[in-house]
């Protein structure tokens, strides 16, 4: 069986007061505050990890996962907000050297717009938080043109087991996965729609960089749900990542 070693995947405690927190049942990520300290009772976790690299590993597997749960902390910070009725200054989230607090709302509300992420490490994974990141701090164009170069890395590094080089053009890198069956033709697809947008914006001719910025994230969540994300194989049962056929 499958388990997460050293951590527990926690979430809110319902109706209780702010970070008091336990093991997460669930499905989906959408509650989920981060990865904590094991084996401490409940509300005595002494930190909890909201974002990284390389913090779950999963027996079983050869890679650590990557996660990224600062979108439910933005949501539930927006939600105090207007449950409480009045402008209440929001807890710092700690970002990169960042501080989201009330003084930037725009940004805290652009955080909450994207799903929370468990997923597959790799290389791919520092790109795909940069292009979140600069979407958040509201730089759209860069936004495609970072997501582009996430899927582009991806691309290369699944197909670099089956003969591609770096000196491949990318229309030859997915022939090799079609070839391959590494991905799927819905997946390739959408790989080909990003390559068409972000040029289009490396050539300056982008005309709508916070809609395109939006879609740009929107396929590459696609792209994770069906290539990457942990939770195609996985679910979470009291905050220990089990194989969904071993649950």
């Amino acid at each position: 069986m499958s388990f997460i070693i050293q951590y527990s995947i926690v979430c809110q405690v319902e109706n209780a007061e702010p970070y008091i927190v336990r093991p997460y049942n669930g499905k989906d990520l959408s509650q989920v505050l981060g990865i904590a300290q094991a084996n401490l009772q409940d509300g005595n976790y002494g930190w909890i990890q909201e974002c990284g690299q390389g913090l779950v590993r999963v027996s079983g597997q050869t890679k650590a996962a990557y996660l990224d749960f600062r979108p439910n902390a933005a949501k539930r910070h927006l939600q105090e907000k207007i449950l409480k009725g009045k402008q209440k200054q929001i807890a710092e989230i700690l970002y990169d050297g960042l501080n989201f607090t009330s003084q930037k709302p725009a940004a805290l509300e652009r955080l909450s717009q994207l799903p929370p992420l468990l997923i597959e490490d790799g290389i791919y994974c520092r790109l795909i938080r940069e292009a979140r990141d600069v979407f958040v701090d509201g730089h759209f164009y860069a936004c495609v043109a970072m997501c582009g170069i996430s899927f582009e890395r991806f691309q290369r590094d699944k197909a670099k087991s089956y003969g591609a080089t770096q000196e491949d053009k990318m229309n030859s890198i997915r022939s090799i996965l079609k070839k391959n069956n590494v991905l799927s033709l819905e997946t390739l697809s959408i790989c080909e729609d990003m390559a068409k947008l972000r040029n289009k914006y490396t050539h300056g001719q982008g005309l709508n960089p916070r809609e395109d910025a939006l879609k740009s994230l929107k396929w590459m969540h696609t792209f994770i749900d069906k290539e990457t994300n942990f939770m195609r194989n996985y679910i979470i049962v009291n905050g220990i990542l089990k194989r969904k056929q071993s649950a």
